[in-house]
Parts: structure tokens; C-alpha cells; sequence
């Protein structure tokens, strides 16, 4: 059978047990931030990329665009010659 705690020994048997679950949780927090930032850090890696690569869409097409505005004006000039 069992000895019985007295409230003493019980307030000191919970305020171990709360000390170790605040570092536990402790523990957890830190796990938790280091990935949240490992996570931010791919996230703004990711946009930067995306920005660029957007970057060089955008120009490509500015690009494409100029050769085929001057590709339809080549087109209406030869067709009011004739």
C-alpha cells in the first residue's frame, strides 16, 4: 500500500513536476522558433526568386512585345505600298 503524501510533500511534488513541464515547454518553444525561422528564411528565399523570375518575365515580354509591334507596322507599311 501506498504511503500517503502530507499537503507538504504534495506542493513539493507538484512544483518539481511544474518545473520540469516549463522546461519542457521551454524546450518546445525553442524547437518551435528555430523553425518557424528556418522556415521564414526558405519563405523570403522563395520570393526573391519568384520577384526575379517575374522580373525577367516582365522584360522578355516587353521584348516580344516591341518585335511584334514593329513586325505588324512593317506589315501595314507593305500593304499600303501595294
Amino acid at each position: 500500500m501506498k504511503k500517503k503524501e502530507t499537503l507538504w510533500e504534495l506542493l513539493g511534488r507538484l512544483d518539481q513536476e511544474a518545473g520540469e513541464f516549463n522546461m519542457y515547454l521551454s524546450e518546445a518553444n525553442r524547437y518551435f522558433d528555430t523553425a518557424a525561422k528556418k522556415t521564414r528564411d526558405v519563405l523570403d528565399r522563395q520570393e526573391k526568386d519568384l520577384h526575379t523570375t517575374i522580373t525577367k518575365v516582365r522584360r522578355a515580354l516587353k521584348q516580344f512585345t516591341r518585335k511584334y509591334k514593329d513586325e505588324k507596322k512593317d506589315n501595314r507599311k507593305d500593304k499600303k505600298k501595294s
